[in-house]
């Protein structure tokens, strides 16, 4: 048996099999170098805004380092100066000022990959390796001491530093000697991924890790059938009907008997009763003129005649009257629609970005949705994701009798239904009913239920 122990180490993507970051990685992330002038825009602005402040110190000790290379500085005058308080007061607020404004800048280059200018201009620092923040000491700490060690060689040493070395990159990234020192990398965030986006740059992972499958199997459709004897496309296994869409039973065949087949004929009610009933023996149980096991009804003695005319015949008993059917209920007639809602119509949806969709019958959305086998004829509505977090066909809605119902269809993001202030995750291919005002999220997209 082999045993495998986990060491505990990171799982590096995006690196080739010499252990070196692959360019094409980040570019199938959706990773954008940043460009040239507005890097240079970049640290302009930031090393104007340091001049600013350190321009009180610049004044004040300007003359005083002027006389000091000029070898006529007079130690007791300088001390015996009236200014030199303010001179102290304006170097110290200037330095502290400076001070304070070059750690902010390392703190947030080190955590956050952004500095002043570089957020002005939209440009994010990651690590060239892991594509995360590059790190306090050697993202930011190491590029600043070895910028600031440039300029021990003048004008030369800065210039060939930052300004030329980013030319001479084999991997055309724009990356500079510092940022082979700091293993750092600037990103274009305005044209591109901004790779501090987790839940982006999540997806983004994970689409170039699993690619989406192409061709998926049909589904079964789930829509119960327009007409009720026609056979269902699926019917879960052990359940015949309650509550499952596509399961019903078709109507029974035989038909009811007739009315003529029933009530017997006027004048033949004594010839229609059998003779074991009228003598007032009991009927045998297979009988089919078998009384009824309920009690019977009371007996209403018949009405006898007054008098009868003379020579006529005796008089006779009367039946008496049967009593009049109760007229049954007249069902109530169905609502007609509104002119503002067509009955073809059985829900409106509306997109995150606006549009109305009218559901009439199976309507699928996604970034490039298509009908599976056996969904016939379906309404097709195409979503904009410049993400990819919505797959190719995310999700459909089938109308049914009972209401309008929501299908994951498989999608590699899934689907949720919102309803008052709570989400419910779509378990792929069980439909869930949709109620008037729901919010459906399907990737980074929603829509709302405004009529159903």
């Amino acid at each position: 048996m082999i045993w495998e122990i986990d060491d505990g180490a990171p799982v590096i993507e995006g690196l080739d099999a010499q252990g070196r970051p692959d360019p094409a990685y980040a570019e199938a992330l959706g990773l954008r170098p940043a460009r040239r002038g507005p890097r240079v825009l970049a640290a302009l602005l930031e090393w104007t805004v340091a001049v600013l402040l350190s321009l009180p110190a610049i004044i004040a000790l300007t003359p005083v380092l002027t006389e000091a290379l000029a070898g006529s500085l007079d130690v007791e005058a300088l001390a015996a100066r009236d200014d030199l308080l303010w001179i102290v007061v304006e170097t110290s607020i200037s330095q502290g000022l400076m001070t304070a404004y070059l750690i902010v800048q390392l703190v947030l280059h080190g955590r956050k990959g952004v500095t002043l200018g570089k957020a002005i201009c939209g440009i994010r620092s990651v690590n060239v390796r892991t594509l995360e923040r590059p790190g306090f000491w050697r993202g930011a700490v190491v590029r600043y001491l070895v910028a600031y060690a440039s300029l021990l060689v003048p004008l030369i040493g800065p210039l060939l530093v930052v300004a030329l070395s980013p030319l001479f990159d084999v991997e055309r990234r724009g990356r500079g000697w510092l940022d082979l020192a700091a293993a750092t990398w600037f990103v274009d965030v305005r044209h591109g991924l901004n790779p501090y986006d987790q839940k982006r740059m999540r997806i983004a992972r994970k689409r170039v890790k699993t690619p989406e499958i192409e061709d998926r199997a049909p589904l079964p459709s789930l829509a119960t059938p327009i007409d009720r004897d026609a056979p269902a496309e699926y019917v879960p296994s052990a359940r015949l009907s309650g509550g499952v869409i596509g399961a019903h039973r078709a109507s029974p065949t035989a038909s009811a008997p007739s009315a003529d087949a029933v009530a017997p004929a006027s004048g033949s009610l004594v010839s229609s009763v059998p003779p074991s009933l009228a003598s007032g023996a009991p009927a045998p149980a297979s009988s089919p003129f078998a009384p009824p096991a309920t009690a019977p009804a009371p007996f209403t003695p018949p009405v006898i005649a007054p008098s009868a005319p003379a020579g006529g015949e005796p008089p006779i008993a009367a039946a008496p009257a049967a009593p009049a059917p109760t007229p049954a209920p007249a069902a109530p007639a169905p609502a007609a629609p509104t002119s503002a809602q067509d009955p073809a119509v059985r829900a409106v949806l509306v997109l995150d970005s606006g549009e109305r969709i009218e559901v009439r019958g199976t309507t699928l959305f996604g970034r490039s949705p298509s009908a599976a086998a056996g969904e016939g004829e379906a309404q097709l509505v195409r979503v904009l994701d410049d993400t990819r977090s919505v797959s190719k066909t995310h999700i459909a809605v089938m109308p049914a009798r009972r209401g309008v119902f929501v299908i994951d269809r498989a999608s590699t993001n899934g689907s949720a239904i919102v309803r008052d202030g709570s989400e419910t995750a779509l378990a792929p291919g069980h439909p869930a009913e949709l109620r008037t005002g729901d919010t459906v999220r399907f990737g980074d997209r929603t829509l709302r239920v405004e009529w159903a």
